[in-house]
């Protein structure tokens, strides 16, 4: 999520991503704390409900993609920022595994699950450093988006090698209505459509590839997207503020079958782009 940082469209084939200040900008938790900025439900004064929403809602949207996994599964969370999927899967399944490159990120991940037994936490980068084992399910939850495109195809390659027999690769990742767009400057990420991450799938190997719309992000997204506006219509109004973050919040989940479940819906169905950054869930599957 970007929230009012700038997002231009972008025709290259593989547009640039500058490395370091992804890290930088995760390594400074700006203005939130580790586990907001993992889940990025910071910068917009949000109650800790709406990102405890958006999280129930995704595990539903996936919950029989899940299901699937058999609880002696191995699990590897590739990017696993402050821990909050990896704790998830620490608790359905027997062993898990996460990989991240963010010091901040690291330290919250692991504080995060410390208590549980069967998790482990390593400091790396999964394009480099990848264990050699093999897994029953691999989850990158908002990777690739901070990915080049040959680095999305070279990842998931390798990762496709990592899969037990009937193993999945499931990606959470945001994205835009179509062709690609980009956000510049302090905050860096590449949003892609739907037919060009299948495309990257695609070159990474021969997968059987689902997709499922993640409408707990996309709520969250349209609160974000109605902060923004007060911000810049009514600046008379405190900028920052959590009685007038909450009060967002609460009136769309008080409207939430209307503003929560029929506006996207009928836009989607309309060919409408809104909010214009969205966000998918894609499940990978080897073709035997």
């Amino acid at each position: 999520m970007t929230g009012e940082k700038s997002i231009n469209h972008h025709d290259s084939t593989d547009p640039a991503i500058d490395d370091a200040a992804v890290k930088r900008y995760f390594d400074s938790a700006s203005g939130g704390t580790a586990a907001t900025v993992s889940m990025m439900t910071h910068g917009h004064n949000l109650p800790a409900s709406a990102a405890r929403y958006r999280l129930h809602k995704e595990i539903q949207t996936i919950g029989d993609w899940l299901n699937v996994v058999p609880d002696s599964g191995r699990v590897f969370d590739v990017g696993c920022g402050a821990g909050t999927w990896t704790e998830i899967f620490a608790r359905r399944y027997k062993t898990v595994l996460g990989i991240e490159q963010s010091s901040l990120m690291l330290k919250a991940a692991r504080v995060r699950v410390a208590h549980l037994p069967n998790v482990k936490i390593l400091e790396g980068d999964g394009r480099h450093d990848l264990p050699e084992d093999s897994f029953d399910m691999v989850f990158l939850g908002g990777l690739c988006m901070y990915l080049n495109d040959s680095d999305v195809m070279a990842l998931l390659h390798s990762l496709k090698s990592r899969l037990v027999k009937g193993g999945v690769i499931i990606l959470r990742e945001s994205t835009v209505y179509q062709g690609v767009s980009l956000a510049r400057g302090e905050y860096q990420a590449v949003y892609r459509s739907v037919n060009r991450y299948r495309q990257l799938f695609d070159g990474a190997g021969s997968f059987r590839v689902e997709v499922r719309r993640n409408y707990g992000y996309t709520n969250l997204v349209i609160a974000e997207e109605l902060v923004n506006l007060r911000r810049r219509w009514l600046p008379f109004l405190p900028r920052d503020s959590t009685t007038l973050g909450s009060l967002t919040w609460w009136a769309l989940r008080g409207t939430a079958p209307i503003s929560f479940w029929t506006l996207p819906r009928m836009l989607s169905q309309l060919g409408i782009p809104w909010p214009k950054l969205q966000n998918h869930f894609f499940r990978l599957r080897l073709v035997e």
